[in-house]
């Protein structure tokens, strides 16, 4: 590529061209000794001379008016950093401060006399039992509903998300994790009426994201709720 800047110096991307971001053939010949362009020196020598090119004029001057400006009311107050997950078709996330870890699904022991409804029975959680709730069956959502296109376009696996509040631990199997997100009240909007009653119960708001509508659980009323159902 040439660049319009005199200041910045000529590179010649071939790892878009030829390398593993292209499928172009043929490919570049040095990939079957370096495996992939991180490793190659062409690639490595240009980023010493992107790196290391001058500065532009006005390059602290700009940063200089970036950080001397307020800080936007909206997030000058306190922020909740909350883990996004799906179950079923339904987005959700709860405060990470009641999570404990994520990890691949275990067998889950039924309980005996009981038939699997809210609480499906026991999960062997590094050497301790915990129990294991469907937050489908508690929230009335659907469990197989559909992931939907963008989930369809990367690989989505399904993951026991182990959490607790004061005393109480479960654990609980999810559809799919789109990772942490941090946000204020203000970002919150208000429950829509047509969203399931039982889901509406539990939600403090819907926290848009991306394309999605994340319900934004209370987990006080839900470890309430699955305490009652465990008794």
């Amino acid at each position: 590529m040439t660049a319009t800047d005199p200041e910045t110096p000529v590179v010649d991307d071939c790892w878009n061209r030829i390398g593993v971001w292209s499928r172009a053939t043929p490919r570049c010949p040095r990939l079957e000794q370096v495996i992939h362009c991180h490793r190659c020196e062409v690639y490595a020598a240009a980023g010493r001379r992107l790196r290391d090119r001058p500065l532009p004029p006005d390059y602290r001057e700009n940063w200089r008016q970036h950080y001397a400006r307020p800080i936007p009311r909206r997030d000058a107050g306190r922020l909740t950093a909350v883990l996004v997950f799906r179950t079923g078709g339904e987005w959700l996330a709860l405060p990470v401060g009641v999570v404990e870890e994520i990890l691949d699904p275990v067998p889950v022991h039924g309980l005996p006399h009981r038939v699997p409804g809210v609480i499906q029975g026991l999960a062997n959680i590094h050497g301790r039992l915990r129990p294991c709730a469907s937050l489908a069956a508690l929230l009335g959502i659907e469990p197989h509903a559909p992931a939907g296109p963008a989930a369809a376009k990367r690989r989505v696996y399904s993951r026991m998300v182990a959490v607790h509040r004061e005393e109480s631990r479960f654990v609980f199997v999810v559809d799919d994790i789109w990772g942490c997100h941090r946000h204020g009240a203000a970002d919150l909007c208000e429950v829509p009426a047509t969203l399931a009653r039982s889901l509406a119960r539990f939600t403090l708001g819907i926290l848009p994201l991306d394309d999605k509508a994340v319900g934004r659980l209370d987990d006080g009323l839900l470890f309430h709720a699955l305490e009652k159902k465990l008794a």
